[in-house]
């Protein structure tokens, strides 16, 4: 069981991470801000699920301040900007992976096991 953190300004879309998580065997914990990922996350975590689009601190702001702290936790981005330039963009900020949403549980279960294993 990983320890999985959540930053969506979308309660349906926490809510629909978190179930998928939990199906497959995962602890999870949900936010609702970069400010607020910034702020609960710890070693215990991990794997970051960051959305792009948030308001307040946005998820470019957020990657750029985790690749500033040194951060080592895998993120995987999540929006649905499918543009390749920002899909460029996370990558080069240290993202592991880039997922479109909304969120396929076959596409979350494959990039969960290339981080994991």
């Amino acid at each position: 069981m990983k320890k999985i953190i959540i930053a969506d300004d979308s309660f349906f879309q926490r809510k629909t991470l978190q179930d998928i998580l939990k199906d497959l065997g995962h602890e999870s914990e949900a936010v609702s801000s970069g400010e607020e990922l910034l702020e609960n996350l710890s070693a215990s975590h991990d794997c970051i699920f960051l959305d792009l689009l948030m308001g307040g601190m946005s998820g470019i702001d957020v990657l750029k301040e985790l690749k500033a702290r040194g951060n080592e936790t895998p993120v995987v981005v999540i929006t649905a900007d499918i543009q390749k330039a920002r899909r460029e963009e996370v990558m080069s900020l240290g993202a592991t992976a880039f997922m479109n949403k909304v969120v396929n549980k076959d596409e979350l279960v494959s990039i969960l096991n290339n981080i994991f294993n």
